[in-house]
């Protein structure tokens, strides 16, 4: 990469639990930066027992030489002052979101007025990941749940499978024409 290309930066967003620090460790082909702090609520040590309290942060080089930054937001609300801070000069945003529990998928909708805000020309992508766990809704529930239109696709992914990752990436980075249609979606969920 030459000092004039400038790197592409993918946010990953979503609510607790959905996978963002597995995402982006699966994705990095660097040592990932991770903020990871011991769950302390009670209703959260259920899920987990870790939590990213700040971001995530890990590198990906495209086939053709493209650099990817890619970062994780923490997913709970507490830590939403960092939603704005990583969200400037995001291209792309990937929303995460758990397949098999919809109880806090709320959370991510919260995020996603944070960054119309932040960066109103972005691209959103609907990402419903943990597609693997024999509890998962079918891709038809998840879409109706969420009321996207018919227009707008979901993409399945398993976080912890490489190969799933990287092709959740490449279609987010090939999403330019989707852009407008992306954000009026979003505007009417």
């Amino acid at each position: 990469m030459t000092n004039k290309e400038k790197a592409t930066k993918l946010l990953i967003a979503g609510h607790f639990g959905a996978g963002k620090t597995t995402f982006v460790k699966t994705a990095s082909q660097i040592k990932t930066v991770e903020t990871e702090r011991r769950t302390t609520l009670e209703e959260e040590k259920s899920k987990k027992q870790s939590t990213t309290v700040a971001m995530d942060y890990g590198e990906y080089q495209t086939e053709d030489g493209r650099k990817v930054n890619i970062f994780g937001v923490p997913g709970q609300k507490r830590f939403s002052f960092m939603w704005s801070i990583l969200a400037k000069n995001t291209e792309t945003v990937i929303l995460l979101l758990d397949s098999t529990d919809i109880s806090r998928w709320y959370e991510t909708f919260e995020q996603i007025n944070v960054f119309r805000k932040e960066i109103p020309n972005a691209r959103f992508v609907f990402v419903a990941n943990k597609r693997d766990l024999p509890n998962a809704l079918s891709m038809e529930e998840i879409k109706k749940k969420l009321k996207l239109p018919a227009h707008m696709k979901l993409l399945e992914c398993v976080a912890t499978d490489k190969d799933s990752v990287i092709s959740v990436i490449k279609e987010a980075l090939d999403e330019t024409n989707c852009k407008s249609a992306n954000q009026m979606a979003v505007a009417n969920i």
